[in-house]
């Protein structure tokens, strides 16, 4: 053992990335190699990685780290030398890999000095040999820094290697993909309709930043067979621009994570959109130099808020700031999910982990306080409406029930916020501070009725709302 390393070991709350920028300065390639098995082993067992070093599983041939999570074992080799890792090294792994008694051994190669394009083709030909994952320095990096991105950055490489036949590198290329028109995605089931009846992409109301949308339908999570509480659960993902949320939104449809009913607020220094439907939401997106042309003092980046419901119960908001110039560069982007608890199959959140990138490790945490909450004004509040929310009807009952044949129904209000923070008026204790600048609420309607037979008057019957990490969940229900 190299003088010094044993201490090193033992220091478990060391900074890894410290450690490996340090070894760069050894003058001896073979001493590096050495140092980064040590970190390596470091580096896995933080990561809860079942690690041996020198194990017997690919006798006769030495290996220089075993490592198991779950039922899958990692033969791991680690080369630090002055030139990039060629073909030899991808055969010497494979050669342990065919030696190994067990057919779920996967290969890792970590080269600091990065592969030869030659090696990394063979490679990608030769996958049905057995899948060898690579590492580069810059992904070597990011583990160090975060080793519970390890486990889910394996799953990526294999899935990328085996499903697409891709080597999966931070340095390579990304392949280019074509830009996702919003008309794949789901429409919205309901539209908006301005007071003058004429159908509106999204409805345009005085605001600012906040993070928070308008609901028709808020699920509570606490509300659920037995005792407890709902749970939470934070994933960060990393889209690179505005085409990226719409890839994640294709994403999220395509593994039934998307309703018919998604409601969405974009938000800018002075005004704020809201609307309904996925493939609304992209086309809106898309379209913010026309949305920002009114704008005096457009902020430099706008707020994204869009919620859905989860089959099964329970929803997610997605939140995300993106740069207001031609690159549309996406920052802070997180879904954020409350539950009725913790899935027994876990499968459908590992996917959507595994789909998006999702490198950090989440947590299931549960609420400390109730899920949504509720407040009945004590007295009515008269509302003035600007819209509706109109939504089709499939009832078939004209001969029994002919007032209920109508085809077009107002579900939701379009109305004046009367609780806006204005004229140096502070709204009601209750309400929600982050609405307080709104100029509109989009409401749900208590008790629905035809759209060509309006009521005289409508007022503010409750609100009610929930909170996850990044937004807030607003429900304003009108009655008449």
């Amino acid at each position: 053992m190299v003088a010094g390393e044993g201490k090193r070991v033992r220091a478990g709350g060391s900074s890894l990335l410290a450690d490996f920028k340090q070894l760069g300065a050894l003058p001896s390639a073979h001493k590096r190699g050495y140092q980064l098995e040590m970190l390596l082993e470091r580096l896995f067992r933080r990561a809860h990685f079942r690690v041996d070093r020198n194990a017997a599983v690919a006798k006769p041939r030495q290996t220089d780290l075993v490592a198991r999570y779950g039922d899958t074992w990692y033969l791991i080799e680690a080369k630090w030398h002055n030139e990039p890792a060629d073909i030899d090294v991808f055969d010497s792994v494979r050669s342990r890999m065919e030696r190994a008694a067990s057919s779920s051994v996967i290969g890792v190669i970590i080269s600091v000095n990065g592969f030869t394009g030659s090696a990394v083709e063979d490679l990608r030909v030769r996958r049905d040999r057995g899948p060898i994952l690579l590492f580069g320095e810059d992904e070597l990096t990011q583990v160090l820094s975060t080793p519970r991105s390890l486990v889910n950055l394996l799953h990526v490489k294999r899935e990328e290697l085996i499903t697409h036949g891709r080597v999966h590198l931070a340095a390579a290329p990304k392949p280019r993909r074509r830009r996702r028109p919003a008309t794949d995605l789901p429409g919205a089931e309901s539209r908006l309709l301005g007071v003058d009846l004429q159908p509106l992409p999204y409805v345009t109301s005085g605001g600012g930043f906040g993070e928070f949308t308008f609901v028709q339908e808020l699920p509570d999570v606490d509300w659920a067979f037995g005792s407890g509480s709902g749970v939470s659960l934070d994933v960060p993902v990393r889209p690179y621009n505005e085409d990226g949320i719409v890839e994640l939104l294709h994403g999220l449809d395509s593994m039934g994570w998307t309703s018919g009913e998604p409601h969405w607020n974009i938000q800018q220094s002075g005004a704020n959109w809201h609307g309904i439907g996925a493939r609304e939401f992209a086309q809106a997106l898309r379209a913010w130099k026309k949305r920002e042309e009114s704008l005096e003092d457009a902020h430099h980046t706008e707020q994204i808020t869009y919620f859905d419901t989860c089959q099964g119960g329970g929803f997610y908001t997605l939140t995300a700031s993106i740069a207001s110039h031609r690159f549309r560069s996406v920052y802070d982007c997180r879904l954020s999910f409350q539950l009725p608890g913790v899935p027994v199959d876990f499968q459908p959140i590992r996917h959507l982990f595994e789909q998006f990138d999702a490198a950090e490790f989440s947590y299931f945490r549960p609420l400390s306080s109730s899920a949504v909450i509720r407040h009945h004004p004590e007295e009515k509040v008269p509302l003035e409406v600007l819209g509706y929310v109109v939504s089709h009807s499939d009832l078939d009952q004209e001969e029994a029930h002919p007032e209920l044949a109508a085809t077009e129904w107002v579900t939701g209000l379009v109305v004046r916020n009367p609780h806006r923070a204005e004229d140096g008026r502070r709204p009601s204790e209750e309400w929600p501070g982050r609405v307080e600048e709104s100029e509109l609420l989009v409401c749900a309607l208590r008790s629905h009725h035809p759209l060509d037979e309006p009521r005289e008057a409508y007022h503010l019957f409750l609100w009610e709302y929930a909170r996850t990490s990044d937004a807030l969940a607003l429900r304003p229900v009108a009655d008449w």
